[in-house]
């Protein structure tokens, strides 16, 4: 009987330790509202991209994101975006524009005729701000404001050819911020382009950078996509890459975009762009969708067990509903360990202005 009653605890004991564990897997269908109210931010006049907040010393919530003019059309972000700032008193908004943090300053710098992608880490009483930089050949500054550039120009190529990773440093989010003369992050043999970084901490006390570069195939335009990972032990790097690759498939030389990385609750995630584009090709059987990976070192990652983050049709609690051409750019904002809001940048199917959508996490 005794010996019954120990394997009948030990069964409970190993049940319960698998609940728990079951209990503590993110499930972000079950944390985002199944109808979330309407709190987008968007300009007059400007499509709205690659949006995060951070929390200020003044109490206030800053959100950093690219904009560049409508007029220019959705595929200007590569020649014409700029990283802008906003402020409010919510972190669900409503943001108000306040100033604009790395404007164009001229080709003549590696930067200086866009800014993208825009990732803020405030650490002890600085904030770093990540951004993709680039300059073209100075054609697009003898065009009319109406001219769109687009993906059959040979100028666009040239401007997305010059992107590298760079940061920007400050005392406050309202600046001013320090630009530098060299990229953070710059090509390297077999790369043709870097870009869109997201920079964590992890619990080691070291800085994690996820990136992206454009496979050099020879080609004018390049190959394959590739993500990395790269640790140093200082915001301001250098950041060192870890030797395997991030995220790859054998289905496609592109598989995922546009991301953001994390540790919460002994685990590192990160939410990432299912960019296969069809479900033969996918990572899921979602699809296009935004997806969530897992990893228990941060540099070997595989898709997580609740691996939906999100489809691209939304309802709003108004009784509206969207279906998305484009969904992507997350950013999470946490506190206390966890996350407390998703940023992400919306393009619905159709509309050629782009927008953020702010959803509370529960």
């Amino acid at each position: 009987m005794v010996k019954i009653c120990f394997y009948v605890l030990c069964a409970l004991f190993m049940i319960s330790c698998s609940f728990q564990k079951k209990s503590q897997e993110l499930d972000f269908t079950q944390l985002i509202p199944a109808k979330p109210d309407k709190r987008f931010f968007q300009m007059e006049g400007y499509c709205v991209w690659c949006n995060g907040a951070v929390k200020g010393e003044d109490g206030k919530y800053h959100l950093f994101f690219s904009r560049w003019p409508e007029s220019r059309g959705f595929d200007a972000w590569v020649t014409h975006s700029e990283i802008a700032h906003a402020v409010s008193d919510s972190l669900l908004g409503p943001y108000v524009f306040h100033d604009i943090a790395i404007p164009h300053r001229g080709n003549q710098y590696w930067d200086g005729d866009y800014a993208h992608n825009p990732h803020v880490l405030k650490e002890g009483d600085t904030y770093y701000l990540y951004y993709t930089g680039n300059r073209g050949s100075g054609y697009w500054y003898h065009t009319a404001d109406t001219v769109k550039p687009t993906m059959n120009d040979r100028e666009w190529w040239i401007n997305r050819n010059n992107q590298r990773i760079g940061v920007a440093v400050a005392k406050s989010p309202y600046g001013p911020w320090k630009r530098f003369d060299k990229p953070l992050i710059d090509i390297s043999e077999g790369r043709k382009t870097t870009g869109v970084p997201t920079v964590s901490k992890r619990p080691d006390g070291k800085y994690m950078m996820v990136y992206k570069s454009v496979t050099d195939n020879g080609t004018f335009k390049g190959g394959g996509v590739v993500h990395h990972v790269a640790l140093a032990d200082h915001p301001l790097g250098p950041f060192v890459d870890y030797d395997k690759p991030f995220v790859v498939s054998s289905k496609s030389d592109f598989p995922i975009d546009d991301h953001v990385e994390w540790y919460q609750d002994g685990k590192y995630y990160c939410i990432a762009k299912d960019h296969a584009g069809s479900k033969e090709n996918s990572l899921t059987k979602f699809g296009k969708a935004l997806i969530l990976f897992e990893s228990e070192d941060g540099l070997n990652w595989q898709l997580a067990e609740n691996a939906l983050v999100h489809e691209f049709h939304m309802e709003f609690s108004d009784g509206t509903q969207m279906d998305f051409e484009r969904l992507e750019m997350p950013k999470v904002y946490m506190e206390d360990g966890k996350i407390k809001a998703l940023f992400l940048a919306a393009k619905p199917v159709g509309v050629s202005k782009s927008f953020s959508i702010v959803l509370p996490v529960q």
